[in-house]
């Protein structure tokens, strides 16, 4: 998996940050009523799922609010697509992340996306069906002291599922 685990990484352009502006603008994506995310926290989302959503040759998100618990269909499954905002590009050991209450949307896959927003660059790290996703992730309470690669720490704010890099499957 490795060796094409990265191939997807492209310039953000300008056009899809004026886009996902314009929707972040008219619409509340936060409306799960826990752990929704600031502004810009839904703006990444929904800037990230714009990007992956061209790659794959799909309709970019319109304005409709909230989503029906996953983003696209991609092959037979129903994905919902995660972005991480970083400062460097991603590595096989970076950790994508689900809240746990997320767990229970329809969503049967993930296709996780990090966002450098030091380069203006958006990677498609890849895809897994949920059923793998929990088989491979560690799950972590919330509360839970969480140290990075730096050695910098956090102490997690929800109960979540972390996964690596290197356990995705590439996007076609």
């Amino acid at each position: 998996l490795s060796k094409n685990l990265f191939k997807n990484r492209g310039e953000i352009e300008d056009d899809l940050i004026i886009h996902s502006k314009m929707l972040i603008k008219q619409n509340n994506y936060g409306q799960r009523g826990l752990h929704d995310g600031n502004k810009r926290k839904q703006f990444i989302g929904v800037l990230a799922e714009n990007i992956v959503r061209k790659f794959l040759k799909k309709d970019l998100m319109s304005v409709n609010g909230k989503d029906s618990g996953y983003d696209i269909s991609y092959f037979k499954y129903k994905a919902d697509i995660k972005a991480m905002e970083r400062k460097v590009r991603p590595r096989e050991n970076h950790v994508n992340n689900i809240l746990d209450i997320q767990m229970k949307h329809k969503a049967d896959a993930f296709i996780f996306s990090s966002l450098n927003v030091s380069e203006k660059m958006l990677t498609i790290c890849g895809w897994i069906p949920k059923k793998d996703f929990k088989e491979l992730a560690k799950f972590y309470k919330k509360g839970t002291e969480r140290v990075r690669d730096d050695g910098t720490s956090f102490k997690s704010f929800a109960d979540l599922w972390e996964l690596e890099n290197k356990y995705l499957y590439p996007v076609l």
